[in-house]
């Protein structure tokens, strides 16, 4: 079960199902299930299925027994869930023991715990200078 506290500035410190507490401004709980793109400013934790892009400016967190059908856009990404779609991230990716992937990460940084399913390649990048979708009308999630 995770739990959910609200701090200032609209942050939302999140414990999620690892305990790991971290401020999150965007948290999609388990029992949600969301079909469209997200675009948003902050930490991003998702805890239950999205199907469709996902871009945040900041880190993104897929906790265990999530999934995202889609592509990710982020500054850097912890996983341990499951993506289905390709990953770029300005700054590291990390793809934790109970993560699966399907689809092609690029990020200056990578590290994959032992267990991960890792299907697809992976193309490493010094710098990202900018995030696919920073600008409002290359994001597949502009409205």
């Amino acid at each position: 079960m995770s739990r959910q506290k609200v701090i200032g500035s609209g942050m939302i410190k999140h414990a999620g199902q690892d305990g790991a507490g971290l401020p999150a401004s965007t948290v999609i709980g388990a029992d949600t299930t969301i079909s469209g793109c997200i675009r948003a400013h902050g930490t991003v934790w998702i805890d239950g299925r999205v199907e469709g892009d996902v871009w945040t400016d900041d880190l993104l967190v897929i906790g265990e027994g999530a999934m995202v059908v889609g592509n990710v856009s982020a500054g850097s990404v912890i996983c341990r869930g499951v993506i289905a779609g390709d990953i770029v991230a300005e700054e590291e990716v990390e793809l934790l023991a109970s993560a699966s992937l399907s689809g092609t990460v690029r990020a200056p940084v990578l590290s994959v715990d032992d267990s991960v399913l890792f299907d697809d390649h992976l193309e490493a990048a010094e710098a990202i200078d900018e995030l696919p979708g920073d600008s409002a009308e290359s994001s597949a999630c502009a409205a």
